[in-house]
Formats: structure tokens, sequence, C-alpha cells
């Protein structure tokens, strides 16, 4: 059993045309990837899974998880916004360390 957090970063990625050999090949891009970044660092400071859920892709995300403004995060089914004290402060509060 796996009892690590697991914390999913909501945005809206980007994607881009590319030409290849084998035609057109579509690319996404992330338009802030230093917040991506941050909160993949705490994450894996905490020891938590990390990913990232695209709005473009999964637009009933948003409703899901009740999100009011984009990027938010995600954490045991609860939202927060994407703000690296935010996360550092629940992840510590799951992993008993505050």
């Amino acid at each position: 059993m796996n009892n690590e957090p697991e914390v999913i970063l909501v945005k809206k990625l980007e994607y881009k045309r590319v030409d290849c050999i084998c035609g057109v090949a579509v690319m996404s891009t992330d338009p802030t990837p230093d917040i991506s970044e941050t909160i993949k660092n705490v994450a894996r400071e905490f020891g938590a899974r990390f990913s990232i859920l695209d709005t473009t892709v999964h637009p009933d995300a948003v409703l899901r998880y009740h999100i009011r403004e984009l990027p938010a995060v995600v954490i045991e089914e609860n939202t927060y916004p994407a703000d690296e004290g935010v996360v550092r402060r629940v992840l510590g509060e799951l992993s008993g360390q505050i």
C-alpha cells in the first residue's frame, strides 16, 4: 500500500505544431515552467507524487475540483492556490512535520 500524497498541478498547457519527417506532430509546452518546477520540487521534498493535469485536455477538472483560478494545486482531493508556501504547509501538515 502506498501512503504518499499526490500533488496535482492543474493548469492550461499550450500546444504547437511541429513539422517532422512523419508529417505534423503536436507538442505540448508549459507556459509557466517556473511554477511547475517549484511545485514539483516541493512535492519531491515531501516524498509526494507529482503530476500536471492539463485543462485543455481535461476541462472537467475545473468543475470536479471546484477550482476558481488557474493554476491550482490539488492535494488529497482538496484544492489550493499554486503557491509554494501553501503547498509546503499542506504537505507538512499531512506528513506530521508541522
